[in-house]
């Protein structure tokens, strides 16, 4: 038999893979769905109101469960192409479709978000990075992943992007000896916090010394070796995760030992500080993973492996949709931090209504997430282009409508981009029927002009000058609407 050549072509698709049923699992889906919901909630909720509601046991969950999900995903992955050797653990086709997933979607946010920061902050390059990037983070931060437009949730990104790197060797070391590579995860997430305890220790708000050193903190704090216990945890579970095995007994005791710690930490504050300063930084780390480890061993026991009902799909589409959603936040949020000064918009003593808000944010988000996800699945490049470009005008675009009706003035260019984006929402799934490549080109391009009017409108002319911006997309909708006219009726029948 003449063996199939490996191909080196790179497709901007996530290739379509039949994958057996002992490596789909709803629980995984399931969990991702419920930890970007709450992802999100920790975003827009102040810790006024986090620290009263003892979200450490409940809510800061979703980034540990992430963790161990990384690694448990990252296994299935291995076991189901069986490579044998790290050249093969480390193959193009690996990488290939880590790029596809995680690396183009990322690239897209960086040119879109960082466009839109710049219109936020008058163009001005030097503006944006005070505003929004420093003082948490400094010129190396930029190489590792953070966004110049930074919005919360960007640490994670970098996070992500090394473990790329590390897995394929940590999956080997797994295989060759599992309890040996678990206790090293948790020594080198160990050695880690020393290395930060000894060498960073304390920091002082102002000091321009503790700010370089609270740059290269946040370098470690957006490493992949700083989590590496719960990425390890996740990876062993890949090769058992029945909670009653002997293999997974040793969770009985480090279970109650990080309850223990987590109860201690959210009611009493306690830390393990050394001369004032921290030896653990934050509340993502070895001592607090075995509690979220522990749940997902439970929901992988207590959950279905397959459910395919009408709301287990729609959750598992939100489950798969997990990353464009994050990236979507990153922006969101960023947009309402660069406005308001920060991104969280329920604080103590809030109005009624902040339910409301919550529940309207993750709609949003969630939804932009799951088209995001959408548009990249489809194999016409031309078309995701133009539907990137629609994604990036739009979303913004409804985030400056909501801020700006507070002063109560409406540019009217965003007004007809919210029109359009109402008319492209009853055309793709009220009528369901898309529009033509062509005709989307000339719609896009209507939709290109009129945000471009919108920056002028708003950098450029006076406010009794915006009749001038009116006469471009005048003609450029005039062009469009012709455009789809002779399109769906021919010349012939027009003019007969």
């Amino acid at each position: 038999m003449r063996k199939k050549e490996q191909t080196t072509d790179l497709t901007l698709t996530e290739p379509e893979q039949e994958i057996s049923d002992q490596y789909k699992f709803f629980q995984i889906d399931f969990l991702k769905a419920a930890m970007i919901f709450l992802v999100i909630f920790d975003h827009i909720v102040a810790w006024s109101v986090k620290s009263y509601i003892a979200v450490t046991l409940w809510e800061r969950i979703s980034i540990p469960v992430f963790l161990v999900i990384l690694g448990f995903n990252a296994s299935k992955s291995f076991q189901r192409k069986e490579p044998a050797t790290l050249r093969e653990l480390y193959s193009w086709d690996y990488f290939k479709n880590k790029i596809v997933r995680y690396i183009i979607p990322f690239l897209v946010l960086y040119v879109g978000s960082t466009m839109i920061g710049l219109f936020i902050y008058e163009f001005d390059f030097a503006a944006m990075y005070d505003g929004q990037f420093y003082p948490s983070h400094g010129i190396m931060n930029y190489f590792v992943g953070i966004l110049p437009f930074w919005g919360p949730g960007n640490w994670f990104l970098p996070l992500l992007f090394q473990s790329i790197l590390i897995m394929p060797l940590l999956y080997k070391a797994f295989k060759k000896s599992p309890i040996l590579a678990l206790i090293l995860c948790f020594i080198i997430e160990i050695a880690i916090h020393l290395i930060v305890f000894f060498f960073i220790g304390d920091l002082y708000p102002g000091d321009v010394l503790s700010l370089k050193k609270l740059h290269i903190l946040n370098m470690f704090r957006t490493s992949t070796l700083f989590y590496l216990s719960g990425i390890g945890l996740g990876m062993w579970f890949s090769f058992g995760y029945k909670l009653e095995h002997n293999r997974n007994f040793f969770m009985w005791i480090i279970y109650p030992i990080s309850l223990g710690f987590i109860v201690a930490f959210q009611f009493y504050g306690f830390q393990i500080m050394i001369g004032d300063i921290p030896l653990l930084r934050g509340d993502y780390h070895f001592l607090i993973f075995p509690y979220s480890a522990f749940l997902f061993l439970l929901a992988m026991k207590f959950l279905p492996q397959k459910s395919e009902g009408r709301i287990s799909r729609a959750i598992s589409l939100i489950g798969k949709s997990s990353y464009h959603i994050l990236l979507i936040q990153i922006l969101g949020f960023g947009i309402v931090y660069a406005f308001e000064g920060t991104h969280y918009a329920i604080t103590a003593g809030g109005a009624a209504d902040d339910i409301i808000d919550l529940l309207v944010v993750w709609i949003f988000f969630i939804s932009f997430g799951i088209l995001w996800y959408k548009i990249d699945r489809k194999k016409n490049l031309l078309r995701r282009i133009l539907y990137y470009i629609n994604l990036f005008t739009v979303f913004p675009s409804i985030l400056f409508f909501v801020l700006w009706i507070q002063d109560f003035w409406i540019p009217i260019p965003l007004i007809i981009i919210l029109i359009y984006a109402i008319a492209a929402l009853i055309t793709n799934f009220i009528i369901k029927r898309p529009l033509k490549t062509r005709i989307f080109g000339l719609w896009t391009l209507f939709l290109l002009v009129t945000f471009v009017m919108l920056i002028l409108q708003v950098e450029v002319f006076e406010q009794n000058e915006f009749w001038i911006l009116l006469i471009p997309i005048g003609i450029f909708l005039a062009i469009a609407i012709i455009g789809s006219v002779i399109d769906y009726w021919p010349t012939k029948e027009i003019f007969s």
